[in-house]
Order: structure tokens, then C-alpha cells, then sequence
């Protein structure tokens, strides 16, 4: 008997999580609204290597965001900042490709993409580096912000 109700238990998660995992974005007008404005947000995050735009980035991560590096590493607000502002690389072009943005409520949505960047590294090496990410944002006090994000290496 407890085997049926853990299965039937299960059952029921994964119908109700199936959503989640759903590679087509809610169809309604509020999640295209929302869809933009998280587009909006997101495009000069992928520029800030190049426009050091600090002031944006301090204002979309949440207070208790964390981020995951390609190598493992997890960063606070704070020490993710510190990457931006401590970066003495020269970048020619950054931006995301292949960009999908998830809304799932008015407070709740899940965006991935591809993020590239092209520059010189501080020994004047030239570099080309493609990620891919996925982000949680979240809408706090009104402002969508970036609780938690992930990026994986490509190239």
C-alpha cells in the first residue's frame, strides 16, 4: 500500500512539474510582456565586459544571487560583481544567440541561451569563447531580478 501512494506521489509531481520542463514558452500576453522585459534586462548584462555598466548589473541580481562558473564556481553578488569590475581583458564583441525566455508567472520566469564574446586576453592573446546559460529570474518588490544562473562552456 505505501508503494502505491509513493508511486501515485510521484505520479503527481512529475504531472505537475512536467510544465517546467516544456520547451515552448507560455503562449499568453502577459508572458510575451514579461518575455520582452526580461529580453530587455538580459541584453546589456552579455555587454557589460565591454560597457562596464556596473550600475545595471548591481540593480538585476538579487541580493542573494549566485552564480555558477564553467569551472565550478560559485559566486555571491558580491564576488560576481568583482569579476566584471576586476576584468582586464579587452573585448571587440560580446552578446547572446539563441535566446529563450520562459515565463511562468507574473514573478517567476527561467531564460537560456548561447553568450559569446570576442576579444584580446591582458597578454594581448586574441580569444573567441561561447557559453551556454540558463538564469532564474524572479520579480522581487516589483523588479525582475536573477536569483541563480549557470553557465557551461561550449567552446
Amino acid at each position: 500500500m505505501k508503494q502505491l501512494v509513493l508511486l501515485v506521489i510521484l505520479v503527481a509531481i512529475g504531472t505537475t512539474l512536467s510544465g517546467c520542463v516544456s520547451p515552448r514558452p507560455t503562449q499568453s500576453a502577459v508572458s510575451a510582456e514579461e518575455a520582452e522585459k526580461i529580453t530587455q534586462l538580459t541584453n546589456p548584462w552579455c555587454k557589460t565586459v565591454r560597457t562596464k555598466d556596473m550600475t545595471h548589473l548591481k540593480r538585476i541580481f538579487a541580493d542573494d544571487f549566485a552564480y555558477t562558473e564553467p569551472d565550478g564556481t560559485v559566486y555571491d553578488k558580491k564576488a560576481y560583481l568583482a569579476l566584471f569590475e576586476d576584468n582586464t581583458n579587452t573585448y571587440t564583441s560580446s552578446g547572446i544567440a539563441a535566446f529563450n525566455v520562459r515565463v511562468y508567472s507574473k514573478s517567476f520566469t527561467v531564460t537560456n541561451g548561447e553568450h559569446y564574446s570576442v576579444g584580446k586576453d591582458k597578454e594581448g592573446k586574441p580569444f573567441s569563447r561561447k557559453s551556454r546559460f540558463t538564469n532564474v529570474w524572479v520579480r522581487k518588490n516589483g523588479t525582475w531580478q536573477i536569483l541563480t544562473g549557470h553557465a557551461s562552456k561550449l567552446e
